[in-house]
């Protein structure tokens, strides 16, 4: 009998030391597995699924450093800034934002998406859910006021023949959109950003 009995406690030992071994493992992989995972991964799972996506970009329950840029956009109608709404790409509800969003009304546009890309004022402009051409902006048509819009990126005047919403949103840009005559020296050419931005 106590041949029996040191081999069920040598038997239990070795179930016991096997089963920490497992678990430890186990546990293991899955950490591992865990810090695998990347941002691009991530991102695919932090969608909300009835949020749109438009132009390809999400409305994700959390903010991306990977493409981190801020740029400021002006709209200046008959020569008065008109005010950028705060939370633009922003959930009510809190659910999620989009890459391209404000936080405030002082016209940043915070860009913080899971990859590098060109994002562009037309994205910009779509996820605010405004339309925006080169004879329209804010659903109205510009030729039946005969109104005239203009766009400049650091005080440089975009060409007449470029589509508007393909203007390039690069780091610290100034982008001005202007509806109606404006003064050269009213048109803002860069923008002071809080250190760190």
């Amino acid at each position: 009998m106590p041949v029996n009995k040191n081999w069920n406690e040598r038997s239990f030992a070795l179930c016991l030391v096997l089963y920490i071994f497992i678990s430890i493992v186990v546990a293991a992989l899955a950490l591992d597995i865990s810090f695998s995972v990347g941002e691009d991964a991530l991102s695919s799972s932090s969608s909300t699924t009835n949020m749109t996506t438009i132009d390809g970009i999400r409305c994700d329950t959390v903010e991306f450093t990977k493409f981190h840029i801020h740029a400021h956009l002006d709209i200046l109608v008959d020569g008065k800034q008109f005010i950028l709404p705060s939370q633009i790409g922003i959930d009510p509800e809190g659910r999620c934002l989009y890459w391209l969003h404000t936080h405030d009304n002082s016209g940043i546009i915070h860009i913080e998406s899971p990859t590098e890309r060109e994002f562009t004022v037309g994205n910009f402009i779509e996820i605010w859910e405004m339309t925006l051409g080169n004879t329209e902006l804010f659903n109205r048509n510009l030729n039946e006021t005969n109104g005239i819009i203009s766009a400049y990126v650091n005080g440089v005047k975009v060409p007449s023949s470029t589509d508007f919403r393909n203007i390039g949103i690069k780091a610290h840009d100034e982008i001005a959109l202007v509806i109606g005559p404006i003064q050269a020296d009213k048109i803002p050419s860069a923008y002071q950003f809080q250190e760190g931005l």
